[in-house]
């Protein structure tokens, strides 16, 4: 993206989609004031699905039993172990309808067309940098330099810098992040040994979950698969 979208009154945004700008990439980019494609950009994937895990049917065959404990009728729904309810069922499929009715929202005023139209071009197709031109959902076949050289003109400035985030590192600095990371890794392996597997396994779940900010949804176990 050539320029933020806070203060676009001011400052126009251009987009460059690269090798690949669906669904999400794409939502982001249908609210510029230009969008360019390369003939070859894979782009559009305008649509929304959910999925909820749930091993059900899997623990039963295993011979895992799990009792749950809630505090209203709804408290279960995203157990693993619960088989799904039609009526939460319904709840996950409504979400979705409502994210893909806004996503249509979004195309339908960005690209200047009606929701009709939006959703004739999406139901999750993907489309190539050519079709979505021909489809009106970008403006311009060109790369990067194309869309810089666009969001100059727009903004009427002749001469101008460039700056590209993220700032990659160099080699070398690539070089002493390892380094550090290996002497990190030499100190883990030294606790290890000293506490032993098991309980530094339990140390790092505990360090993980100390580390993490706000509320949290955890389950009362840990899954370890191998």
């Amino acid at each position: 993206m050539a320029r933020g979208r806070v203060g676009q009154k001011k400052k126009p945004v251009v987009v460059s989609m690269g090798n690949v700008a669906a669904s999400g990439g794409y939502y982001i980019a249908v609210g510029a004031d230009k969008i360019f494609a390369e003939p070859t950009t894979i782009t559009g994937s305008i649509g929304v699905f959910g999925t909820i895990p749930n091993i059900h049917e899997l623990a039963g065959d295993i011979g895992i039993n799990a009792e749950q404990v809630g505090t209203n009728k709804n408290s279960v729904d995203y157990s693993l172990f619960e088989p799904m309810s039609d009526e939460f069922r319904n709840v996950v499929q409504e979400g979705v309808e409502q994210t893909y009715e806004t996503f249509l929202q979004r195309v339908s005023q960005g690209r200047g067309i009606s929701m009709a139209e939006a959703d004739s071009m999406a139901q999750g197709r993907v489309w190539s940098g050519v079709d979505a031109k021909r489809l009106g959902l970008v403006d311009e076949l060109g790369n990067l330099e194309d869309a810089i050289a666009e969001a100059a003109k727009l903004a009427n400035l002749k001469e101008y810098g460039i700056k590209k985030f993220p700032k990659y590192k160099s080699g070398f600095e690539r070089l002493l992040e390892n380094m550090a990371g290996a002497g990190a890794k030499t100190k883990s392996k030294i606790i290890e040994e000293e506490i032993g597997t098991e309980a530094y396994s339990i140390l790092k779940e505990v360090k993980s979950a100390m580390e993490q900010k706000g509320i949290q949804a955890r389950m009362p176990f840990v899954l370890d698969i191998k």
